[in-house]
């Protein structure tokens, strides 16, 4: 049929003129992977200005020597897709409040000097005359991979949540 060389010859000639045309879509950054909530379970219930527990079994999918992860509250159950794939974050409008950045060191590593690992208690914000009692709101962290093999990959984020029942 055709010889190998004007296979490669053709080949070489497309790859040429239209590879550097060809647009190749990046794949979301949101990643199915992502960790546990271990505190507070599901419906734990919560009070305006008090403390409740907090803990957090990352995943580490990527097996970063870190884990950055960030903590919110929304009024709805979110999904992959109210997370902002660029930034990995909730977008203004989107979640009640904003607990803070957060990283988690692994395999034994000390603390990153200058950074904040996660706290064992959480602070209730006032959220009084917002929300009424029996209501649900949802913990959301949002778990960031970066440096995934088999390298130049972008970052990736994982979302895990637990509701709560207003007190």
């Amino acid at each position: 049929m055709y010889s190998k060389a004007y296979l490669l010859t053709a080949t070489t000639f497309i790859t040429g003129v239209f590879g550097a045309s060809i647009s190749i879509p990046r794949s979301t950054q949101i990643s199915a992977q992502h960790g546990t909530l271990v505190e507070p379970t599901g419906l734990t219930t919560v009070l305006s200005g008090v403390d409740f527990s907090f803990d957090y079994l990352n995943s580490n999918w990527c097996h970063d020597g870190y884990s950055p992860i960030s903590v919110w509250l929304t009024d709805y159950q979110p999904t992959g897709t109210d997370v902002n794939a660029t930034s990995g974050t909730f977008d203004e409008g989107k979640f009640t409040y904003f607990f803070g950045n957060f990283l988690i060191p692994n395999f034994g590593i000390p603390v990153l000097p200058g950074s904040t690992p996660p706290p064992p208690t959480l602070t209730m914000p006032d959220l009084s005359g917002q929300f009424s009692a029996g209501g649900t709101l949802f913990l959301s962290v949002i778990e960031t991979a970066r440096d995934c093999p088999p390298g130049n990959v972008p970052p990736q984020y994982g979302l895990t949540e637990a509701a709560l029942v207003m007190g």
